[in-house]
């Protein structure tokens, strides 16, 4: 059997290959929600609490998590999923709250302590050891389990004579006695049973060393690491980020058989179909707190589920070429419908000829990007004209950031080519794309925080000539942002969120560029300061004529200033057209939170 996750697939019962036996097992998702639901809890969070230097990346988290159930934490970049689960699995202490596995207290106690409790985990960016086999990974995972070969193992939880633990697992792995031979015998069996669950792609491989094997098969040997312990609790951050849709279907099937098994399973995942298909219960994130619970396609259709996702509706705000076109039309309109007619065939011509006469000034075409195995751009073509506002969206992992890091030069296609202004650049160095008018507002801004604001601003200008007039820039760039002239003097790493993205755009318009990429600038700010970044990004294009490739999560917020927009999924362009069409059309959202519908707004 292949699983399958097509867009809109309805769920309403899974089919699971057994791969040790010939058989099927049929699973009703509503039936095992029913009989999760009386079990046992495993897992109990109560209000959980964790900051980073003033900011709440976890807000008074609290759920339950019951034997055999399987929970998803879905929400967008910075809602604090992967945040949630480095608390529960030890990575991170929590300031404050509860975190019990099966009524015992867990929360800071380290994550090698956690693990001896029970509970087992995968990384968001894949971990496992290079140098060694698949099948000396996969061993590793049942290392906490061993006791004839860690004969003091209780000692590692004390600093001072953990050294003693060490030494006894090393005199044991010289001296083979029985019960060890047993011991490691036990293990080759259990290695067995998990590469089984994917003989297909690990069966010949178990040899291997672990940098040989594709991204996807990396990323299987650390699931079968994990579950080789058979722990009380599995954690999966992400298991399939960066697996292709038949990859991604392949791993479903194995965790949907995972959950026939009965095991119990906390998931952070961003591909919302799978979410769909795998999951008792979901709990939607934003901003460190949980906005939703429930059922899967009750979550991902919650109003603010889809707020979060897509941000909200707002007014629009169109450039001075779009309200005469507006303008156009509706004349047109008060006309007799033959003389609008004609009239409509007229403006389409127009607008034709001013097309051909004004040339993109960047064009991506069919671009391929990979991240060792992992394709993360498949054929993306995309068009930005002079003096315009595009807006590429998706959601988490969609491949907006790669899009924009291959457009500056920091990672280099495979395949297709870059043009700008009519010249191909598609091997032409960061610095010199710089120089030729191409520049960059990072995520998060990225200004350098010891280096006053003045500072900031000259390094915009490091790629320029002396002989150019810095100095008159600079002036016009406090006369923009009246903020960085009152600041000029003071550090950069000392002023609010909103006052360094103002000085992000200037220290980036500082290079003089026809075309400013920015990454998720909004990210992080609060509401009226949004507010205002996306004035400023608008004055850009209206009052210098910069064009703006504004890379963001939140399709609402980004369509409303935009002339253009793309929407990128699991690396692909799915949807593109005018910001206005797009802002109405349901298949954006789909393409945000698989198949939830259009009268959530």
């Amino acid at each position: 059997m292949t699983a399958s996750i097509q867009q809109g697939d309805a769920i309403d019962a899974t089919k699971v290959s057994d791969p040790h036996r010939d058989v099927d097992v049929i699973l009703d998702p509503q039936e095992h929600r029913r009989a999760v639901a009386q079990a046992p809890v495993i897992l109990r969070v109560r209000e959980l609490k964790k900051s980073f230097q003033g900011l709440r990346a976890v807000d008074d988290v609290s759920f339950d998590l019951h034997k055999g159930e399987v929970i998803s934490i879905i929400g967008p970049n910075g809602s604090g999923k992967s945040t949630t689960i480095n608390l529960i699995s030890g990575f991170l202490t929590p300031d404050s709250g509860l975190i019990d596995i099966e009524d015992e207290p867990i929360a800071g106690r380290g994550s090698a302590n956690v693990s001896e409790r029970g509970i087992a985990r995968t990384f968001q960016n894949g971990r496992v050891f290079g140098a060694l086999s698949v099948d000396e990974n996969i061993a590793l995972g049942y290392h906490k389990k061993l006791s004839s070969q860690r004969p003091f193992k209780g000692l590692q939880r004390f600093p001072i004579i953990r050294w003693l633990s060490l030494l006894a697992e090393t005199g044991a792995a010289l001296l083979p006695f029985p019960a060890i031979a047993r011991e490691n015998k036990e293990v080759d069996e259990r290695v067995v049973r998990e590469i089984d669950r994917f003989k297909e792609r690990l069966g010949t491989r178990r040899n291997d060393l672990a940098y040989t094997l594709s991204y996807a098969n990396r990323r299987r040997t650390e699931i079968a690491r994990a579950h080789i312990s058979e722990p009380k609790l599995l954690l999966l951050d992400e298991p399939t980020a960066g697996m292709n849709q038949s990859e991604t279907a392949e791993v479903l099937q194995q965790l949907q058989y995972l959950k026939a098994q009965g095991h119990t399973i906390l998931l952070v995942e961003h591909k919302i179909e799978l979410v769909t298909a795998i999951s008792d219960q979901v709990l939607a994130m934003d901003g460190g707190k949980i906005i939703a619970s429930g059922e899967p396609d009750e979550v991902r259709n919650t109003p603010a589920v889809i707020e979060a996702y897509l941000g909200k509706r707002r007014e629009t705000r169109i450039s001075t070429a779009q309200a005469d076109v507006l303008a156009k039309q509706n004349s047109i309109e008060e006309l007799e419908e033959g003389t609008e007619s004609a009239q409509g065939d007229a403006l389409a011509r127009s607008r034709e000829t001013e097309q051909n006469a004004t040339p993109d000034l960047l064009d991506l075409d069919d671009v391929d990007v990979f991240y060792g195995q992992v394709h993360a751009l498949q054929q993306v073509s995309l068009h930005v004209p002079p003096k315009a506002i595009v807006s590429l969206l998706g959601g988490n992992a969609s491949g907006k950031s790669t899009t924009m890091k291959t457009i500056l030069g920091l990672v280099n296609p495979k395949n297709g080519s870059i043009q700008y202004q009519g010249r191909d650049i598609t091997s032409l160095s960061t610095r010199h794309r710089v120089i030729e008018g191409i520049a960059s507002v990072p995520e998060a801004r990225r200004v350098f925080p010891a280096m006053t604001v003045q500072e900031n601003l000259l390094s915009g200008a490091y790629t320029r000539s002396r002989s150019d007039d810095i100095a008159g820039d600079l002036e016009e760039m406090y006369e923009r942002f009246p903020r960085l002239k009152e600041r000029r003097a003071q550090q950069a790493g000392t002023m609010s969120g909103g006052e360094q993205q103002m000085l992000a755009f200037a220290r980036a318009l500082m290079s003089k560029p026809k075309i400013i990429c920015m990454d998720e600038p909004t990210m992080g700010l609060s509401p009226k300061l949004v507010e205002d970044v996306l004035e400023q990004i608008v004055k850009l294009r209206d009052e210098i004529g910069v064009s703006v490739l504004l890379v963001e999560q939140q399709a609402e917020l980004a369509l409303s200033v935009a002339d253009y927009g793309y929407v990128l999924q699991n690396g692909s362009i799915r949807l593109h057209g005018e910001a206005q069409t797009l802002l109405h059309d349901p298949r954006v959202q789909e393409a945000y939170l698989g198949g939830a519908k259009e009268n959530n707004k």
